[in-house]
């Protein structure tokens, strides 16, 4: 059955494990086909991407084949692979005659009322301006942050959408949703919908991943955040051609969480 999805704002999370190879290196055919999608559904809508791949990034131009497991050894690889990173994004986006922002942040950023009102008026300028903005965390000077805090950015980027009443947060991984047990089970189910995030649901997120920091469990605990506030969540896979068309075309795609209350009421 379509889904009745019409965003007028939009969160675009695009994870490790999309964006890297199963070393941890990034893919940049990957991104060049994502950036092709968004620029294509771009039409009248607020668009943010929270991105990651600064580390894998980092890792590649070092000659890294492991994700380093040390934190410093992260921060050196994200402050190597973050102008990488955004350099790939900006050829990519001009091709296609799209402007983009780079905003890095910490988690202070988003705690701090100080902080959050200058980041969301520049946000909105930009969205005024039709430019998208880009948004990573400040890895070399967020020392604790790489690890548990954000969570591969599946927290920044259900706090992003929830500070800009997003309608739509799309997290992107490299699996097809959220499946009623670990997806590499061959009896595994895709659970195509999920209007209550009860503790059920909770542990069947449980799976973990050695390149990105969160996991499944920590894209259900953004999913939550969101709809509690009347945001819908996605979770797909951002490795399928045409992914962000056919959800934004209403296609049954991945797991959608419906939200729990209409924003505003």
């Amino acid at each position: 059955m379509p889904r009745n999805l019409k965003p007028k704002r939009i969160v675009i999370k695009i994870g490790t494990n999309t964006l890297t190879d199963k070393n941890g290196l990034l893919e940049l055919d990957i991104i060049q086909n994502l950036v092709s999608q968004i620029a294509r559904i771009k039409n009248n809508k607020d668009i943010v991407i929270v991105t990651s791949g600064a580390i894998g990034a980092g890792m590649k131009e070092l000659g890294i084949r492991e994700r380093p497991k040390e934190v410093v050894g992260q921060q050196v690889c994200a402050a190597v692979g973050q102008g990488i990173l955004m350099t790939s994004y900006h050829a990519m986006f001009s091709k296609h005659k799209v402007k983009i922002a780079q905003i890095l942040i910490t988690y202070n950023d988003l705690a701090n009322k100080e902080n959050y009102k200058h980041l969301a008026n520049s946000l909105e300028r930009l969205f005024q301006l039709g430019i998208i903005p880009i948004i990573n965390e400040n890895d070399p000077v967020s020392i604790s942050e790489i690890g548990p805090s954000f969570g591969d950015n599946d927290n920044m980027s259900a706090l992003i959408a929830g500070k800009i009443k997003a309608d739509l947060l799309i997290i992107l991984t490299n699996v097809d949703g959220l499946f009623d047990k670990h997806p590499n089970d061959k009896d595994a189910v895709l659970i195509n919908e999920v209007k209550n995030i009860n503790k059920k649901i909770e542990t069947v997120g449980s799976s973990s991943s050695n390149l990105g920091i969160g996991g499944m469990k920590a894209k259900i605990q953004a999913a939550k955040k969101v709809t509690g506030a009347g945001t819908t969540a996605i979770i797909a896979n951002g490795k399928k051609d045409n992914v962000l068309i056919d959800i934004i075309n209403g296609k049954d795609i991945g797991t959608i969480f419906y939200p729990k209350k209409i924003r505003g009421v």
